[in-house]
């Protein structure tokens, strides 16, 4: 019996929804294979996106191979190799390191132009984009994907072999191929605003930790010869739920800090405060279907300790293209065939993202504030007086390092050293000044009745945190078995 096969006209092999880093660089790997890609995007580029603008050194090690780094707008940006960590009355200004592998520093780059050099590169091997385009829907079938989307009011069709989710948290395709939106205790909130006319040096940036509104970090990162990224980054699940408080928030930060009020000093905000929301890794959502696959932050590829994704951006498109160019190669774009790109990301990602989703969690219980403070406090102290440990806390906030570096022997040792020498001293000092050994016992009994109380008003949602930190300890304890 003779079969016929339905003979299918393909617009293109791969269609990649979103241009942003992952998108475009998967399109740049893609074309450079010889593989026909075309990008649905959103806005005309150059366009801007809310970002912290960091760029690490591992995602400048892959932008370089892609020739990024010899471009000037490269060239201008502002190289990081200082990190200034603030708390009340304290600090400590970090040297970063440079591991020999990576060949450049952190840099400061505005996505509006970050994004911009990374599409130009993929346009220059031949991938296509349809900008001022929105994906509507799209439809797998056994042997092809039809992808709906709009031109203002012009509505458009496209066929492909596989479709690609590169459209960041919101992300519609993956929307469709988990079949639920993102679970609220994996997502972060940030805000951004740019000012102009700012103090301090161009080769440093602050991060500032405040008992008001911790778990959540504020940062400055300096942009150019007198401009600054200023924002913040909140636990979604412990942010105001309105809009407008959270903005107050950062708002009375910016205020009243005094480290950050120094650094500003005259300089003025160029535009409204903005926001937008960072779903991070959630091991539990599919990642690949048949004919689909997502990469970046529509993956929740973010680091949650630090907010930062153009390095997993980068990471995930050289993989997702290392995997798709095979798929295609043998004509087999199945979920089964797709297996390796997810084996990658579970190699690679999934232990570190693990443990730093845990450490996050744990601060998401308001009431131990308190205690996460005074953590931090002994964190800073023992960076002022151990350049190593303090190289080592500034790369895992940076990316260059995994977060499990915090947990070898020595590292836990060197905590508890300096937490005794901080007790050691505190008691020699409250000797000298035995007033201030009763008022801070007074505040001890104060802050302990406090969350004594808060335990007792609302025990279901401290029943959920204890759940939820168990449910990351054990995906820690899986992920480290798989380590081995």
């Amino acid at each position: 019996m003779v079969q016929i096969r339905q003979k299918i006209e393909y617009d293109c092999d791969v269609l990649i929804v979103g241009g942003g880093p992952a998108g475009s660089a998967l399109a740049y790997h893609l074309a450079k294979a010889n593989i026909k890609t075309i990008v649905i995007e959103a806005k005309k580029f150059p366009r801007d996106k809310v970002c912290g603008d960091g760029v690490s050194p591992v995602a400048l090690r892959e932008l370089h191979t892609m020739g990024i780094t010899q471009t000037n707008t490269f060239k201008k940006a502002n190289s990081i190799d200082t990190v200034g960590l603030f708390m009340k009355n304290d600090q400590a200004h970090i040297n970063l390191e440079k591991p020999d592998d990576l060949p450049f520093h952190a840099r400061i780059i505005p996505r509006m132009e970050l994004d911009a050099m990374i599409y130009d590169t993929a346009k220059k091997e031949g991938a296509v984009f349809y900008e001022n385009c929105r994906m509507i829907d799209y439809k797998v079938y056994a042997n092809k994907v039809v992808t709906t989307y709009k031109n203002g009011k012009k509505e458009g069709r496209l066929i492909s072999k596989l479709i690609v989710g590169a459209d960041g948290s919101r992300s519609l395709v993956g929307r469709k191929l988990r079949g639920y939106q993102p679970d609220p205790a994996y997502q972060l909130l940030g805000l951004r605003s740019y000012y102009e006319g700012v103090n301090g040096p161009r080769n440093r940036v602050d991060v500032y930790f405040s008992e008001e509104n911790f778990p959540g970090i504020y940062w400055l990162f300096p942009k150019g010869e007198t401009g600054a990224n200023v924002g913040m980054a909140m636990i979604f699940k412990t942010c105001p739920k309105e809009a407008s408080e959270v903005r107050q928030c950062f708002a009375n930060h910016i205020a009243t800090n005094p480290d950050l009020r120094k650094r500003l000093g005259n300089g003025k905000a160029t535009e409204k405060i903005q926001g937008w929301p960072i779903t991070f890794y959630d091991s539990r959502n599919p990642i690949t279907a048949d004919r689909a696959m997502l990469v970046g932050e529509a993956a929740g590829l973010i680091n949650p300790l630090s907010g930062d994704g153009i390095q997993y951006a980068v990471l995930s498109a050289r993989w997702a293209a290392e995997s798709l160019i095979d798929c295609i190669q043998q004509d087999d774009c199945s979920a089964d065939a797709l297996e390796g790109y997810k084996n990658q990301l579970e190699k690679e990602l999934a232990y570190d993202f693990s443990l730093s989703n845990l450490l996050v969690q744990f601060g998401r219980n308001k009431t131990l504030t308190p205690l996460w403070m005074n953590f931090l406090n002994i964190l800073i102290s023992r960076c002022k007086h151990d350049p190593k440990f303090a190289a080592i806390i500034a790369g895992i906030f940076e990316g260059t390092y995994p977060s499990y570096k915090a947990l070898t022997p020595d590292f836990i040792m060197k905590i508890l050293f300096q937490a005794g020498l901080d007790a050691n001293g505190y008691l020699l000092n409250g000797l000298a000044q035995p007033g201030q050994l009763v008022a801070d016992g007074a505040k001890f009994a104060v802050t302990t009745r406090n969350t004594v109380t808060e335990l007792a008003k609302n025990p279901k949602a401290h029943i959920s945190w204890l759940t939820d930190v168990a449910g990351k300890t054990l995906n820690v304890a899986r992920h480290s078995l798989n380590k081995i």
